[in-house]
């Protein structure tokens, strides 16, 4: 096994074989190898490891995507999208990191006025303020 980073030794690790349904909250990080439905609310960070599905409305202060998600994301200091991360959702956060190879579909807004308003709004929902970067390539591809 692997060492982990550093700052992610006191990580919770949500194995392959697990499947949450509900809501998860957590104070230091969590890493997801498996795969979680419902809601998560962290005071730590989020990793959503390669092959992990985390089909979820999220809010954390910093969230990796190496899997994929499926909701919207509030990172309220930074999202960073790996080169195989997924994010199907409306992103709202202070800083965003999106690697070559990475895929967003969905509506982003990213600066400190991005996070003020509160959580992203829910599937289906306008996002507040119209908030879209329009950048080509960020925040299109619906599909």
């Amino acid at each position: 096994m692997a060492d982990l980073p550093k700052d992610t030794k006191e990580a919770t690790v949500i194995g392959n074989d697990t499947h949450i349904k509900g809501e998860m909250s957590f104070k230091k990080s969590v890493r997801l190898v498996g795969s979680l439905e419902g809601r998560v609310v962290g005071e730590g960070e989020l990793h959503v490891a390669e092959g992990a599905r985390c089909k979820a409305d999220v809010e954390s202060p910093a969230v990796v995507v190496d899997g994929s998600i499926e909701g919207n994301v509030t990172a309220r200091d930074k999202i960073q999208l790996n080169a195989k991360g997924v994010v199907r959702g409306d992103i709202r956060a202070g800083k965003m990191v999106m690697s070559e190879g990475a895929s967003f579909y969905g509506q982003c807004a990213i600066g400190p006025a991005a996070i003020k308003d509160g959580p992203a709004p829910r599937p289906g929902q306008a996002a507040p303020h119209a908030a879209h970067t329009g950048a080509p390539g960020h925040g299109q591809g619906h599909g």
